[in-house]
C-alpha cells in the first residue's frame, strides 16, 4: 500500500467534497480512475474489508496530524462523514481527545488482527445496532444548528454553549416550559450523536 499517495489522493477529495463523503464514497473513489489505489475487491470478505477500513482509517488520522501541526485544518473522521473542518487553535487541555485515533496510528492492531477478530468485531457491531436509532438525516442537523441559532459548521464545545444557554432560559426548575426544555434536549442530543 502506498500510504503516502492514499495521503495526498485523500487531501485532493476532501478539499474537492467539503461536504464530506462517507467512508463507503471514499473507497468508490479511491477505487476509480485517477487514484486506483485500492483494490475492486478490497470489501469484499471480512478480513481484507477490516484491512483496508483500518489502512484507509490510518491515513486519515496521519494526514489529521499534518494538518493540525501546519495548522491549517482539521479532519472529523466518522465513518458516515469524513470531511475537512476548520482549524482552531485552541488552548492546551481544551480540545477532546480523539478515542480511535491511537488505535488506528498502531499498526500492531492491523498485523495482529485475524479474521476471527473481525468476525468477533462483526457481530458486535450488528448486537449493538439492534434496537438503536440511525444516524439523524442531513435536514434535522441542520434544523438542529438553527434552533440553537449558530452555524452549521459549529464544534461540539459550541454547541454546549448554546445548549447550557437555553436550557438555563427554559428549564423548568428556572420557572421555564418543560416542553420548550425537552425540545433543546432532543436538538442537543442530535447534534451530538452526529459530531461524536
Amino acid at each position: 500500500m502506498r500510504h503516502l499517495e492514499l495521503e495526498n489522493a485523500l487531501s485532493l477529495i476532501l478539499k474537492q467534497y467539503p461536504e464530506g463523503k462517507s467512508e463507503y464514497e471514499l473507497f468508490k473513489l479511491l477505487q476509480a480512475r485517477p487514484y486506483q489505489i485500492f483494490d475492486k475487491n478490497c470489501l469484499s470478505e471480512p478480513l481484507l474489508m477490516f484491512q483496508s477500513h483500518f489502512v484507509l482509517f490510518h491515513s486519515l488520522y496521519q494526514l489529521r496530524a499534518a494538518y493540525l501541526s501546519e495548522q491549517v485544518s482539521d479532519i472529523r473522521i466518522h465513518p458516515s462523514n469524513i470531511r475537512l473542518w476548520p482549524y482552531h487553535n485552541n488552548k492546551p487541555g481544551m480540545t477532546e481527545p480523539d478515542k480511535l485515533q491511537g488505535y488506528y496510528l498502531d499498526w500492531n492492531n492491523f498485523s495482529d488482527t485475524t479474521e476471527g477478530d473481525v468476525e468477533k468485531l462483526l457481530q458486535s457491531f450488528w448486537k449493538a445496532m439492534q434496537g438503536q436509532q440511525s444516524m439523524p438525516d442531513r435536514e434535522s442537523i441542520k434544523a438542529a444548528y438553527a434552533y440553537f441559532e449558530i452555524a452549521v459548521d459549529s464544534d461540539f464545545r459550541q454547541v454546549k454553549t448554546a445548549y447550557h444557554k437555553y436550557q438555563h432560559l427554559h428549564h423548568p426548575d428556572k420557572g421555564g416550559d418543560k416542553q420548550k426544555s425537552q425540545q433543546i434536549e432532543d436538538n442537543f442530543q442530535r447534534l451530538k450523536a452526529y459530531l461524536r
